[in-house]
């Protein structure tokens, strides 16, 4: 068995990609075996994330075979998850006995779990019916309706005058008529 550190892998498929392109060729696929026990979490994760399709085959339950979980990327980068249940015969063959997933590939979420910023809130988000359109109805703070726009936009015919009748509360002095004194 060969074994060879994570960075030279990268070189290693960066040489590939290159030598090809210059010939005018493509890489079409670069095939490796890695043993997820034998290096670290972050490493086999930048692996899998520089792959663009990982099978992970793990023991079955109950003595069903073997369980290889396959996750691709699209050309779109949307990931597609399938599962499939299989054994390996006396003469080597391999019997696909089931899939477990939907026909056809069923879209991955690459967040461990949706959390819904909503769920525990101790107010409501959400609008009934009837509080829909009350808020529509609802008049909102400087939005004028076209009559009073063009009556401020077009005064009338009136002047520009302030008439003001004092009152017999206003305490009103004849030696400060703008009240600005402290006597």
């Amino acid at each position: 068995m060969l074994y060879i550190e994570v960075s030279e892998i990268v070189r290693l498929q960066f040489r590939l990609h290159f030598i090809h392109s210059s010939l005018g060729g493509v890489v079409r696929a670069v095939i490796g075996l890695l043993h997820s026990d034998l290096h670290q979490r972050g490493t086999v994760g930048s692996i899998c994330h520089l792959a663009t399709s990982v099978i992970t085959v793990a023991p079955g339950t109950r003595g069903l075979g073997a369980v290889a979980k396959i996750t691709r990327r699209t050309k779109s980068g949307k990931l597609m998850q399938d599962e499939e249940i299989f054994s390996i015969n006396e003469d080597l063959t391999v019997t696909i006995q089931s899939k477990r997933s939907h026909p056809g590939s069923t879209p991955m979420n690459t967040d461990e779990s949706e959390v819904d910023p909503t769920a525990h809130l101790t107010f409501n988000l959400r609008l009934s019916d009837t509080q829909r359109e009350a808020k529509e109805k609802l008049p909102l703070p400087f939005v004028f309706s076209k009559e009073k726009k063009s009556a401020l936009l077009h005064p009338g015919t009136g002047s520009g005058r302030i008439l003001y009748e004092p009152d017999a509360n206003d305490d009103y002095d004849q030696e400060d008529p703008d009240d600005d004194l402290d006597v």
